[in-house]
């Protein structure tokens, strides 16, 4: 298989030891305690569309770092050059063209080694569900007190209208 990163291979090497390193997305995802968070990605081409909608930046060569869209605000600050990448609304995204791409990227490494809780998304692992017992058919027993015979009872409404006529 070829590894999916050639020149942004370095940041991979500044990661920590315990982590993950699954090829996804047409790059590389990082996995650190059952979440993802990061993922380098490194595709030749001008690849700047997406849905009918062009960017000023190139989505798919750069990183993307996997956090809750509600908890995004903090890293704005921290990293004003952060973009929100079209295809996930949880991932910020720093393109490898950026002026200040090295120093972004040491940054967000610096981050995952902190195992700060902003960062990363919770892996959700597919549970197959679980085998139920067959139910137990439970034969109701025909309760004859209560049923009723229709052809008694619409004799005797029948019977009672036609008194009330006479």
């Amino acid at each position: 298989m070829k590894y999916p990163l050639n020149n942004l291979l370095w940041i991979e090497e500044l990661l920590p030891a315990e982590i993950e390193a699954v090829p996804k997305h047409g790059g590389m995802a990082y996995y650190l305690e059952n979440k993802l968070v990061l993922i380098v990605v490194e595709r030749a081409g001008r690849l700047r569309d997406h849905k009918g909608v062009t960017y000023p930046f190139e989505l798919w060569n750069g990183c993307i770092l996997p956090i809750e869209k509600k908890r995004q605000n903090a890293f704005y600050l921290k990293l004003p050059l952060l973009e929100n990448h079209p295809v996930n609304k949880n991932w910020l995204y720093s393109p490898s063209d950026s002026e200040n791409f090295e120093d972004d990227v040491k940054l967000f490494v610096r981050e995952v080694i902190k195992r700060n809780p902003l960062l990363g998304l919770e892996v959700k692992f597919m549970t197959r569900p679980k085998e139920q017992e067959p139910a137990k058919k439970v034969k109701k027993s025909p309760n004859k007190d209560v049923k009723a015979d229709k052809k008694r009872e619409n004799a005797l409404i029948t019977a009672m209208l036609n008194r009330k006529r006479t």
